[in-house]
């Protein structure tokens, strides 16, 4: 007990001075990229006292810290960023500190869409440990029903949902959709929920290019679900 202990505070300290030199770094980054797409820039937001929108998904928390919070509208969806962090004790006792770029569209369709989660594989395993935790009645769920689907999408990634939606999530993401994402949509996550798509990034160092990169394939999927949700 005494060695988690000292195992943690030294491990807070150490995230504490090394995320106010990486914040003012990724500030930079997307207060620009803000600008460039024409965004509102916000800055940090208290989930108590300020009056926004705050971001849900499964990184939700009575303990999360939202930084460089940005709102607009890009090709007809209303978006929002956010800069989150969050800490977590894991079942070892140890805290794991964990960051993530989020982007989220809310997406058009009135149609119930269901709970999805698409998890990178390979990725820092820590900064979605709450969300089976959170959503224990969702599992990975075994593709092709109906059709096979690439090597390309299922070595990369895994997708999570209810087992009573798992086949309306197969007509909603077919392999056709699944050639896309496998090519171009790692490292990143995606989580469907309550109408809508959430992109996580929890790459430490971020760039233009990555959120570049983050909002055109949020785009895309927001756009497929979109339709395809109307065709099932």
């Amino acid at each position: 007990m005494k060695s988690t202990f000292f195992v943690n505070l030294k491990k807070m300290t150490h995230n504490v001075v090394h995320n106010i030199s990486a914040n003012r770094v990724r500030g930079r980054v997307i207060e620009r990229f803000a600008k460039k797409i024409n965004l509102i820039y916000f800055g940090a937001v208290s989930q108590r006292n300020d009056e926004h929108q705050v971001v849900r998904g499964f990184t939700v928390s009575s303990t999360h810290k939202d930084y460089h919070y940005c709102v607009g509208a890009i090709d007809g969806y209303d978006v929002t960023i956010v800069d989150r962090n969050d800490a977590s004790v894991g079942n070892d006792g140890l805290v794991s500190f964990n960051n993530w770029i989020i982007i989220v569209f809310s997406l058009h369709t009135k149609q119930d869409v269901p709970h999805v989660f698409i998890n990178a594989n390979n990725q820092n395993t820590s900064a979605y440990n709450n969300f089976f935790t959170i959503y224990p009645m969702l599992n990975k769920i075994k593709l092709g029903t109906f059709e096979q689907y690439g090597l390309e999408f299922t070595s990369r990634f895994s997708i999570y949902t209810s087992f009573a939606d798992s086949i309306e999530v197969e007509r909603l993401i077919p392999a056709s959709a699944t050639r896309v994402l496998g090519t171009h949509f790692w490292p990143y996550s995606a989580e469907l929920q309550d109408g809508n798509l959430y992109i996580y990034c929890d790459i430490k160092k971020i760039t233009s290019s990555t959120l570049d990169t983050m909002l055109a394939d949020g785009l895309w999927l927001a756009q497929h679900i979109d339709s395809q949700i109307e065709l099932i």
